[in-house]
């Protein structure tokens, strides 16, 4: 199975580039903004031609070309859509969106239609952006360059602790890490983010009071907390459904100045976001896996078929992307002697723990000692309970380039 990559997005029948918007006062706009982009079928190129033709949505609405639109929907999305335009005409358009921005009030989501002046600037520039989103959290999130982390939902531990590094050294040079909330890489990139004192946009493809996964909830509390922010083209209340993970993926491409894809196996929902940066222009990055393993076959096709660009480093992407690195290495106190050794090792190539046993010729039992007080240290993480890698925080320590002196000295310390 290849990976195809679009280098250039076909040009849509109405463009949003160029369309005048200016004139528009979101004020009025914003309640049929709010419920014609909720109509199944109507999405960004329909209101865009819409807007086109009639000059606004408001004008579209009430001059009839919505009903038109609707009518030249496929089957059964015709018939969703027009069973909701009817409710829309009885319920009455305005008091419809007051009560789902009532509604997203109470749960602290607020709606923000493209002629906005708090729409993300990343997505302002699309063609053809979301006509309305829903955010929960700090728009300064948004606000600032960012750069979007994804990858598989079931990751080894090379991958999680790439993922964990590239969202470390990303949050510490202050930008944002977009990514989709998903088990796995997302998860990862989004917490490396957070523990690093940083900012984090999860994009989601269910609605904010909807949350999916359900198991990250509490992440997703932490998310807002910390300064990030959610964001999802869905309004409260809305059901989610496959096409909406699709439209989740451009968005989260599009919020980035650069996509990096850790780990993507064939058919991977992330090779998805990797095509939407493409078609968008985006800059595309991806890391390299070993050639025998499957979750980094879409990867690994990426970079040989020179769709994008390979990282060997975290340090060396901000380069790429011509970012600094942020923080400050952090200080170690005095190890023992196992301590050290392990970690060395650990830094040079994670293991099992019958590979360190083998590389640091330590006994089981030291060994085991060792890796306990490294891990209650934050320096060393296990996977799955099998194999142990340094963390961010470790890297950044700079404590496996000593000198092999200095070490034994900070040893003797101990």
């Amino acid at each position: 199975m290849t990976v195809a990559l679009r280098r250039r997005r076909p040009p849509a029948a109405t463009s949003w580039t160029g369309l005048p918007l200016d004139h528009l006062d979101p004020d009025v706009e914003r309640p049929f903004w709010i419920s014609v982009a909720m109509l199944p079928g109507v999405g960004p190129a329909t209101i865009a031609r819409l807007v086109a033709d009639a000059g606004s949505l408001r004008a579209a609405w009430l001059g009839g070309l919505v009903d038109r639109a609707v009518a030249e929907l496929p089957g059964h999305q015709r018939q969703a859509a027009a069973a909701f335009l009817a409710y829309l005409r009885a319920r009455g358009l305005r008091r419809h969106a007051a009560e789902i921005l009532a509604q997203g009030r109470r749960l602290g989501i607020r709606a923000i239609t493209a002629l906005e002046a708090d729409y993300p600037p990343a997505l302002g520039h699309l063609d053809l952006r979301p006509p309305v989103l829903w955010a929960a959290g700090d728009e300064a999130a948004w606000q600032t360059t960012g750069v979007a982390v994804v990858g598989t939902r079931r990751p080894t531990g090379y991958g999680r602790a790439a993922a964990e590094e590239i969202g470390d050294e990303l949050a510490r040079a202050r930008v944002t890490v977009v990514s989709g909330l998903a088990i796995g890489i997302d998860a990862a990139a989004h917490r490396a983010a957070i523990a690093a004192g940083g900012r984090t946009i999860a994009v989601l493809p269910s609605p904010i009071d909807r949350l999916y996964p359900p198991i990250h909830r509490e992440l997703a509390r932490q998310i807002v907390s910390t300064g990030g922010a959610l964001l999802s083209e869905l309004s409260p209340g809305r059901r989610h459904g496959r096409p909406d993970f699709a439209r989740r993926n451009r968005v989260i491409a599009g919020l980035g100045e650069a996509v990096v894809v850790v780990e993507a196996p064939d058919g991977s929902g992330a090779l998805l976001t990797a095509d939407a940066a493409v078609g968008l222009g985006r800059e595309l990055f991806a890391v390299p896996g070993p050639m025998d393993a499957a979750t980094s076959r879409g990867t690994n096709r990426l970079i040989a078929d020179h769709a994008a660009t390979l990282v060997t480093s975290p340090a060396g992407l901000l380069n790429l992307i011509g970012l600094r690195r942020g923080g400050h290495p952090v200080s170690i106190r005095a190890m023992s002697e196992a301590e050290g050794i392990v970690l060395k090792t650990i830094l040079n190539r994670s293991g099992s723990i019958e590979e360190l046993r083998d590389r640091t010729k330590l006994a089981t039992s030291p060994l085991a000692a060792a890796l306990t007080m490294l891990e209650a240290r934050g320096l060393v993480t296990a996977y799955a309970g099998a194999t142990f890698h340094a963390t961010p925080a470790a890297r950044r320590s700079g404590w496996g380039r000593r000198a092999p002196e200095h070490d034994d000295r900070a040893a003797a310390s101990a």
